[in-house]
């Protein structure tokens, strides 16, 4: 024996023969029968993930969240998508009588209309019941709602067994412990209340609330204390099973939560009479609004067709029937004069006449008349035609004056009168007719400049011009003798009109002038019979621009 013993060395020679053979063997047989490996190794899979579950929960959790996360997310992103669209489509019908009733149920129960809206939007409809044995997994019995069919009940009994085992395990340990679970599933949820030996599983759609809670759990107190034995000692055969006392149970239950569902709190008469109540005063309160707004326009239409009274700021209101007058006038003729117009205007129940008396405020009447009448002496001149607009102490001139002294000498006398703030002067200056002037200048060959007799003349011009307030145009043109280079005679002749321009310009004469010069002698004179009158320079007036 001692010789087929095989040594340590032995052994770690023989393992490294043999491994590559063995390795390519199992890859071999791998690649040709992966479908027969996968069916030998499926049935330990499911234990090895409950032995996994039970002693390294964490691990699963976290193996599985990157995909059950995702999916959680995605269905609650879309139901909550689903709930604004119905919320969004409410509020968008926020005059609907609905709507008002709405804010008017909020107020009187003193919670937001928000959580209103989301209590009517999250209402439950209760498709089963069923009540399936925990240890076997057996549908005991079901009850159904009238529009809803569960013709694989018992496939789905059996499935939520499995759901339970794999993340309830604990309900199974402890038999006297009970606490609700639940599943959710699309837009259902199943509502699991346990017991001993079996469970209560209602399949909602939609939300629930604690009273639904409550309800399922006293169905199951029930129903154990009548027929738990006959629960707890089932074997599969339903012949001494109480199965429709118990579906009876269960339909009642059914019936009793899909009616509570169903069934609407009456309405309170306050929905009705607060806002009848509230529109009634909101019409009372327009009408007796615009009843004011008549009686207002009434009063003022009034005082405007009062000549004496226009002149005066006179503010009206009016609250209930009562005008309420206020502003100020210069003597207590005029508060009278109020009071006499408006005595007899239908609509009005009481006048408070308020409006206060200062004596040392100007009458605008006065002012007037003293402002036409100082207007009417200025315009005695032909070249005078001002016209005025006076809303009182403001003075707004409009036309023509003769000069700018008459402007400054009619300002001066407007500031003397009583009453008058601010002037707003818009006349103008008229201008006069522009004189009848010319003359001729004449040179020495080659000479540019003037003697005393063109001085003389332009003295004269100057003279006129200051006397004159047309804006007459200077016009200046120089001819030529045609002798000698053009170029040279062109230079002479702006020579002696720059001379001119000189003369002018240093008597402190402002009009515009216009010069021109000619490459040849005026018309109708003869360059070689008379030279000199050939190259004189003419001087005209005319109308400005």
């Amino acid at each position: 024996m001692s010789q087929n013993k095989q040594t340590p060395k032995e052994e770690e020679v023989l393992e490294e023969a043999l491994s590559p053979i063995v390795n390519r063997l199992i890859d071999k047989n791998f690649e040709n029968s992966g479908e027969k490996m996968a069916s030998h190794i499926a049935p330990l899979i499911g234990g090895a993930i409950r032995e996994q579950i039970k002693h390294q929960k964490d691990d699963i959790v976290d193996a599985l969240y990157p995909v059950m996360g995702n999916m959680i997310s995605k269905f609650v992103t879309k139901s909550l998508e689903e709930l604004l669209n119905k919320i969004n489509d409410q509020i968008q019908n926020g005059l609907s009588a609905q709507a008002i009733k709405r804010k008017i149920k909020a107020k009187i129960k003193g919670v937001s209309e928000t959580q209103l809206l989301l209590e009517e939007n999250s209402e439950a409809k209760i498709k089963a019941a069923l009540l399936i044995h925990k240890e076997s997994g057996s549908l005991l019995c079901k009850a159904e709602d009238a529009n809803a069919s569960l013709s694989d009940a018992d496939m789905l009994a059996s499935m939520m067994s499995a759901i339970r085992s794999f993340v309830n395990e604990w309900v199974n340990n402890n038999e006297s412990y009970k606490e609700l679970g639940e599943i959710e599933y699309g837009g259902n949820k199943i509502i699991i209340e346990a017991s001993g030996s079996s469970y209560l599983a209602v399949i909602v759609e939609g939300a629930s609330y604690t009273k639904t809670y409550e309800k399922i759990r006293h169905a199951l107190e029930k129903i154990v204390l009548e027929y738990g034995e006959s629960i707890q000692n089932f074997d599969g055969n339903f012949e001494n099973f109480p199965k429709e006392q118990i579906e009876a149970e269960l339909q009642n239950l059914v019936n009793q939560l899909s009616q509570d569902q169903e069934k609407k709190p009456k309405t309170s008469p306050l929905l009705w009479i607060i806002p009848a109540l509230a529109i009634a005063y909101f019409s009372y309160i327009c009408y007796k609004d615009y009843q004011d707004k008549l009686l207002q326009d009434a009063i003022l239409n009034k005082i405007d067709h009062t000549p004496a009274l226009t002149s005066y700021k006179i503010d009206v209101a009016v609250k209930d029937g009562t005008a309420i007058l206020k502003g100020s006038v210069p003597f207590a003729y005029y508060k009278l004069l109020i009071d006499k117009q408006l005595k007899d205007l239908k609509g009005i129940k009481e006048m408070q006449n308020e409006v206060k008396i200062i004596p040392t405020l100007t009458d605008p009447m006065q002012v007037s008349a003293h402002i036409a009448y100082l207007l009417k002496g200025i315009n005695l001149n032909p070249k005078n035609n001002i016209t005025y607009n006076f809303d009182y102490t403001n003075l707004t001139l409009e036309g023509v004056v003769a000069d700018k002294k008459t402007k400054e000498e009619l300002g001066k006398a407007l500031q003397k009168i009583n009453g008058i703030k601010s002037i707003q002067d818009n006349t103008k200056i008229a201008k006069d007719p522009i004189p009848n002037f010319s003359a001729e200048f004449y040179f020495q060959t080659g000479s540019t400049q003037l003697d005393p007799e063109a001085e003389k003349k332009l003295l004269k011009l100057i003279k006129i011009l200051q006397k004159n307030n047309s804006g007459a145009v200077i016009s200046i043109k120089a001819y030529s003798d045609m002798i000698g280079k053009k170029e040279k005679n062109r230079k002479l002749a702006l020579q002696r009109i720059n001379a001119i321009k000189t003369f002018l310009q240093k008597h402190n004469l402002q009009n515009q002038i216009k010069t021109e010069v000619f490459d040849r002698p005026p018309e109708g004179v003869d360059p070689k019979k008379d030279p000199q009158k050939a190259r004189c320079i003419t001087l005209s007036l005319e109308k400005g621009a």
